[in-house]
């Protein structure tokens, strides 16, 4: 919420003078239909529909617009060259009149759990939060959060994800954040670059474009490193996984890759505010969103579903804390649906034969069903292996499931793999 005078302010700012009538901006929008008459919306040109096409209505109501069109001569519109560049400029404006704590979050995986984690321990230790919703994370969801930010915000939590270099150092421009931190550098996006030198790299950018005090976890080597070099000469906190044993004793059904959020999670908030909040119950309080280790229970069947995306790393993880609690701790039966990995790159064979080679190692498995195009590259090389089944679609996968037992649904976005849950044979 902010008036247009920062509105008038961010257009001076970009070169442009232009007199609006004072009044309250209560929300900015990319999508017409969440515009009322309080609103700003900012015309974007997609793929399917060009949000210019919507301004002469949207002004009708009273919703001043911003577009890169001529347009109309409409007192609330406003021409400029960019309109991204243009959302960038006001979203910083509003960032500097801003003076809470902006805390920015990233990391190859559990960025948004750890940012919902952050925003729930500061909630339950009393101040007043706004985060990051949904995948607003990039360069055009972030400034809209910023923008949306509400007056009495004291702790603005905010999540930023990145597919190649630079993408960071122009959020963290945007935002200007108080306190950052990454949670892990893993192989997510990793077709996107040379090396994962180059990819650790592009995370990094979070700690060395910005002037916040960093919170960086030093069982990552990257980090690590990174801590050695600037130590003298910036602000940094450090911490470690090494007490996750500890922390388990009070949230024993969660997986590891869990608690390492709720670790991250902790120590920001207790270096950015100043306070340890109550674990158990931000944890228990905390909404985190559907297919990030969401357990179904349909029939005689346990789903984790656990299918929002998957890089090698989370992969891993997922599989191993999966195998240690339904077929180590409950020896129930079980079974892993695994979909391909994207954004790969070069690496992607490699990647996915190693993963498939580590299976070897869950003795105990009843089958593997292997989804999507970057596991069929590599069935040639697996004809012999008896649990490892190849699909081309999740929905093959019907009438071929065991009828009870444990199951993990684990994938990157594209297989869409909650389609499962659709199918004829899951919902008898």
């Amino acid at each position: 919420m902010f008036t247009t005078l920062l509105l008038e302010r961010a257009l001076a700012e970009a070169g442009i003078k232009k007199n609006l009538k004072n009044s309250v901006i209560s929300k900015c929008c990319i999508d017409s239909r969440e515009c009322d008459g309080n609103s700003l919306f900012f015309a974007f040109k997609g793929e399917k529909t060009d949000g210019h096409n919507y301004v002469p209505q949207l002004l009708e109501k009273g919703v001043i617009c911003v577009g890169s069109e001529e347009i109309t001569e409409d007192e609330n519109y406003v021409k400029v060259p960019d309109v991204l560049d243009f959302m960038s400029i006001l979203a910083h404006e509003r960032r500097k009149l801003f003076h809470g704590k902006v805390i920015a979050v990233t990391g190859s995986s559990g960025k948004t759990s750890t940012r919902q984690l952050i925003a729930s321990m500061a909630a339950v230790s009393g101040k007043i939060v706004y985060a990051t919703t949904g995948n607003l994370n990039n360069h055009l969801g972030m400034p809209l959060v910023i923008l949306n930010m509400p007056l009495l915000t004291e702790v603005l939590v905010l999540e930023m994800g990145m597919n190649h270099s630079g993408e960071i150092k122009k959020l963290v421009e945007i935002a200007e954040p108080d306190f950052v931190t990454i949670t892990n550098i893993g192989n997510a996006h990793i077709g996107n670059f040379a090396s994962h030198a180059d990819l650790a790299a592009a995370k990094l950018e979070i700690f060395n474009f910005s002037n916040a005090l960093v919170s960086a976890n030093v069982s990552d080597p990257y980090m690590k490193k990174w801590v050695e070099e600037y130590k003298t000469s910036r602000k940094i906190h450090t911490y470690s996984n090494e007490n996750l044993d500890e922390l388990s004793k009070d949230f024993e059904d969660l997986p590891d890759f869990m608690l390492e959020n709720i670790n991250c999670a902790a120590n920001v908030v207790s270096t950015a505010l100043g306070i340890m909040p109550d674990l158990k119950k931000a944890v228990e309080r905390c909404v985190l969103p559907g297919m990030r280790g969401e357990v179904k229970v349909i029939g005689k069947r346990i789903f984790v579903a656990d299918c929002y995306n998957a890089n090698p790393q989370s992969m891993q993880k997922s599989i191993e804390n999966f195998y240690k609690k339904y077929a180590l701790k409950e020896s129930k039966q079980c079974v892993l649906i695994l979909g391909s990995m994207f954004e790969l790159g070069k690496f992607s064979e490699k990647m996915h034969r190693e993963l498939v080679n580590s299976l070897k190692d869950f003795t105990l498995l009843k089958a593997v069903f292997l989804v999507g195009c970057e596991f069929d590259k590599i069935k040639p090389d697996f004809l012999n292996c008896e649990k490892l089944v190849f699909l081309g679609d999740i929905a093959e996968i019907n009438g071929l499931l065991p009828e009870e037992g444990a199951f993990l649904v684990k994938g990157s976005r594209g297989n869409r793999l909650e389609r499962i849950f659709d199918l004829p044979e899951v919902q008898k």
